[in-house]
């Protein structure tokens, strides 16, 4: 039985969609060893933690808005530019609520903390649009461009 996004997207979880590794580095790095560990991964932020703890996280947005690109000093500390204390969720959340936190607050990276006591995880907006597209694609390929857009006549032959 074929199931759609209305009736799926409510009781997906975290947990259930394919999630990269995140970029972890330790409180008191310097911005320019964080910045190497995302170049190197290929990973557009990453995860500041003291011990398995996250306390921050660092984006290529923060990069752009809060650093003067011409005067990085090596040594500063990632938390004088790092985002503090982000929400988070948990694998046990679902991805309904993620996208609630994105919108709402205008975030395209969510840190996950596991309840099981593992290491850090990562959502980001990405990964929810990778797995509506690949697993609902008649849906996404009929969506209107705007999601409130409502067309008010049928055009065409």
């Amino acid at each position: 039985m074929t199931r759609t996004l209305d009736e799926v997207l409510p009781r997906l979880l975290i947990r259930d969609l394919p999630l990269g590794r995140p970029v972890v580095v330790p409180i008191g790095a310097p911005v320019r060893e964080v910045i190497a560990a995302m170049q190197s991964a290929q990973r557009p932020c990453a995860l500041i933690c003291e011990g398995p703890r996250v306390v921050g996280i660092f984006t290529e947005r923060d990069l752009v808005n809060r650093l003067d690109l011409g005067a990085i000093d090596a040594a500063a500390r990632i938390e004088s530019v790092m985002t503090p204390d982000p929400k988070t969720l948990s694998l046990d959340d679902r991805v309904l609520d993620a996208i609630r936190l994105m919108t709402r607050e205008g975030y395209r990276h969510i840190p996950l903390v596991h309840s099981e006591g593992g290491g850090p995880g990562l959502l980001s907006a990405r990964d929810i649009v990778v797995f509506i597209a690949d697993h609902f694609p008649t849906e996404v390929l009929n969506m209107p461009p705007r999601l409130h857009q409502a067309m008010r006549r049928t055009d065409g032959g």
